[in-house]
């Protein structure tokens, strides 16, 4: 089952309301445990035993490193332990998988990041050995987060299971939050993935310049609505259930350098990877070898977040190459250029990125290349890709609007002006964008 889906939507959230409700607040973090292994039980059984078996060893290993508090060298080897166990389990299982041709476990990413960054917490006296069971694994496997984040820090969960009320405000900013969610993964998201996977059966004599421009523009949009829809659905959930989730996605496309877009793009990972890879490292505080390869490593981590996949680690490089060059090079001239220019050049780059992120070779990501810049000696457009465009038109016009911070400015201009107004007119906004999430849903 996944978040986004009609099921979930009117029959596993209501329930689990109604249920997590029904129950004193002192119960409520078990009863969101329940909720959370049905959740996996419904959408990928074999998963969820095999991520407990790791996540109970992190557990125990905790306690393990707790009993010899006072033997530092005996807490690094057990800290050092579950991080190499939780990076190899990472990445072990993802080769395996991506050898095999199967799906990747529901919430591998996650629960392994989630667990490393609690061994380097507790061994650095920056959260507190956890005794409770169920709130370890509360804290791994907890539904909304587990499709695609936020990635959050062990304490900054653990903190919120303690027993509390939810306020109405806190339930009515959450609601239509989780609104937007499954409105930008099914609305736009999933048309405009339909319409790169068309084009993507093109044959290279079938292609044009126009073509080659649209496949990665389709690619950065159904990738970014697709993610931020599930990110804005796990804070809207989240807050329905007393639980604040951290902002994921920030506009990312009207970023003004590459630097820029990787800080606002997945923010959550790149916090995390900062946090516990970067901060270690010295930053960028050294040589310019030293803050290149410190830059290098977390960018490619933070490429590799969406798989271990070798156009994955390209994708990773690519920026790489490119924040390297903003800080070295052409920094200097970027921040005298006007607005515009710069999110021209940042949204052109990223574009190109995107070649890579869905090439499935060299060869094929040479070709792309050669023909977005006209040198392949290809047609400008064809017939049948401006009849394509004419019919997913209104999904691409909405998806670069709705990319933007204009909605949001124009929303906020209104509340200020008339908050009565605001509230009114959201209200029928978000109730519009459920009923045709759910028009999509059952034509999906």
């Amino acid at each position: 089952m996944q978040l986004a889906s009609f099921t979930f939507l009117y029959l596993f959230l209501p329930v689990s309301l109604v249920v997590y409700y029904l129950f004193p607040r002192r119960m409520r973090y078990g009863v969101l445990l329940g909720i959370s292994f049905l959740f996996f039980l419904l959408g990928d059984p074999a998963s969820l035993l095999f991520l407990s078996v790791s996540i109970t060893a992190d557990y125990g290993l905790g306690l393990l490193m707790e009993r010899f508090e006072e033997k530092n060298r005996w807490r690094r080897i057990i800290m050092l332990t579950m991080v190499a166990k939780n990076l190899l389990f990472f990445f072990g299982v993802s080769c395996y998988c991506q050898l095999c041709g199967i799906q990747t476990p529901l919430g591998l990413a996650v629960c392994t990041l989630l667990g490393t960054g609690y061994a380097v917490d507790i061994y650095n006296g920056e959260a507190l050995y956890e005794h409770n069971w169920g709130k370890f694994m509360l804290s791994h496997v907890l539904f909304m987060k587990l499709p695609t984040g936020p990635l959050v820090r062990y304490r900054m969960l653990r903190e919120q299971f303690s027993p509390k009320k939810v306020s109405p405000a806190q339930m009515s900013d959450s609601i239509p939050l989780f609104i937007q969610g499954i409105a930008k993964q099914v609305i736009l998201g999933v048309p405009i993935q339909q319409l790169y996977a068309i084009l993507s059966d093109f044959s290279q004599s079938e292609h044009s310049v126009f073509s080659l421009w649209l496949m990665p523009l389709c690619a950065a949009m159904s990738l970014y609505f697709t993610l931020s829809g599930y990110c804005d659905m796990a804070r809207g959930l989240g807050g329905m259930f007393g639980i604040t989730l951290p902002r994921n996605f920030y506009y990312p496309y009207q970023s003004r350098s590459v630097t820029d877009f990787v800080g606002r793009f997945n923010i959550s990972v790149t916090s995390y990877l900062k946090t516990y890879i970067y901060h270690p490292l010295g930053e960028d505080s050294g040589s310019f070898a030293s803050s290149a390869l410190n830059i290098g490593v977390v960018t490619l981590l933070w490429g590799l977040w969406f798989g271990f996949r070798i156009n994955y680690l390209l994708w990773g490089l690519y920026f790489v190459l490119l924040i390297l060059l903003e800080r070295s090079v052409w920094g200097k001239i970027l921040i005298k250029l006007p607005v515009f220019l710069l999110r021209v050049y940042t949204f052109s780059l990223v574009l190109f990125s995107f070649v890579i992120f869905n090439g499935n070779d060299v060869e094929q990501s040479l070709f792309f290349f050669r023909g977005m810049l006209g040198l392949g000696g290809l047609p400008s457009a064809t017939p049948s890709v401006l009849y394509l465009a004419s019919q997913y038109a209104p999904y691409l016009i909405l998806a670069i609007l709705f990319s933007t911070s204009l909605p949001h400015s124009l929303k906020g201009a209104l509340k200020q002006k008339s908050p009565a107004a605001a509230a009114a007119v959201g209200a029928v906004c978000y109730g519009f964008l459920l009923i045709l999430a759910t028009g999509f849903l059952l034509h999906s």
